[in-house]
């Protein structure tokens, strides 16, 4: 199946299909996809009409109706439902039974969040055109960024795209809300730096792994101990902080051989070859293997004895970024 980004150049090349159901849980990309699907439908044919009918609204009559009452004659039309998982039983018989026969002049969108699965979203996933629209992971964040920037005639300089990024990854919804408030603010001038970024960007967020290996990254002590606690208070525990600080010091370690000279490629290997070269920068005269070694240490103690995530994590810090400290003189 392809992905969300190939269906929808896809779809903008023309290649539309009857009937899609965007499945997921992301806000943002489920708008992205209607947008796209509507737009090249209406270049195919003119203006259509457009009926949207939410579940549990009282209005799967209406709905029903307008797939089956058409007729030689009908006009092109969009007909979207969302959360169609609450599409009363009574109803979906006959909206499967469209799917036999869709209409050429109707465009046909079904949406679901993804957090109930019945034999019927089975059904509709089977007989569909599936787009998934769950939320990525943070580290994809710069690339949809940039790819939405990039549409618009606009670029950001990458400092700014890294401390949007930061800022606002708990939802792309919240990084596309901040986006939109900078667009406004640069206007007619098109180009995005980290001055936009710190002037308009607000609001408080969830942390994310992503923020608080970018505090160890930079050596900052004090604010990757304030984000570890904040991220213990969210359920995490000592062997998710050891892996993810394990395969960043081992990238870490690895970037003058396998990373500075690779082919950066799409904008979210970049990125991540960033992370790394900024690691590097300062933890290049520490002595990795004792850093690897604590790791594996405190995965071993978060196995066998009776210690907190708070107890093993906090001096570890300390040690890895005095390590840091002691290893450059100061």
């Amino acid at each position: 199946m392809p992905t969300y980004f190939e269906e929808l150049e896809l779809i903008e090349k023309g290649e539309i299909k009857p009937i899609y159901f965007l499945y997921g849980d992301d806000f943002f990309l489920q708008e992205e996809a209607i947008k796209s699907v509507c737009q090249s439908f209406i270049n195919t044919g003119g203006l259509p009409d457009r009926k949207v009918f939410y579940g549990g609204e009282k209005t799967d009559d209406s709905f029903i109706q307008s797939l089956v009452s058409v007729g030689m004659f009908s006009s092109r039309q969009i007909v979207i439902y969302k959360n169609i998982n609450q599409i009363p039983i009574s109803f979906r018989k006959q909206l499967l039974q469209y799917f036999d026969n869709p209409d050429t002049n109707t465009l046909l969108i079904l949406t679901a969040d993804g957090q109930k699965k019945s034999k019927f979203i089975e059904s509709l996933k089977r007989i569909s055109r599936v787009i998934s629209v769950w939320t990525p992971l943070p580290k994809s964040f710069p690339s949809i960024v940039l790819r939405y920037l990039e549409k618009k005639g606009c670029e950001i300089k990458p400092d700014a795209l890294d401390l949007l990024v930061s800022s606002t990854d708990d939802t792309l919804s919240h990084t596309f809300s901040e986006l939109e408030k900078v667009l406004v603010f640069v206007g007619e001038r098109k180009s995005i730096n980290v001055d936009d970024i710190r002037f308009i960007v607000g609001g408080s967020k969830k942390y994310q792994m992503s923020d608080f290996i970018d505090a160890i990254g930079n050596g900052d002590l004090y604010n990757s101990i304030n984000i570890c606690i904040a991220l213990i208070e969210t359920g995490i525990k000592a062997p998710y902080f050891v892996s993810s600080l394990y395969n960043y010091f081992v990238n870490v370690w690895a970037y003058p051989e396998v990373h500075m000279n690779a082919s950066e490629g799409k904008p979210w290997m970049r990125w991540k070859i960033t992370k790394y070269r900024k690691g590097y920068e300062n933890y290049k005269n520490s002595d990795f293997g004792f850093i690897i070694d604590r790791l594996t240490d405190v995965d071993l103690k978060s196995k066998s004895v009776n210690l907190s995530t708070e107890e093993l994590m906090i001096p570890l810090l300390y040690e890895i970024v005095s390590v840091k400290k002691r290893k450059d003189g100061k």
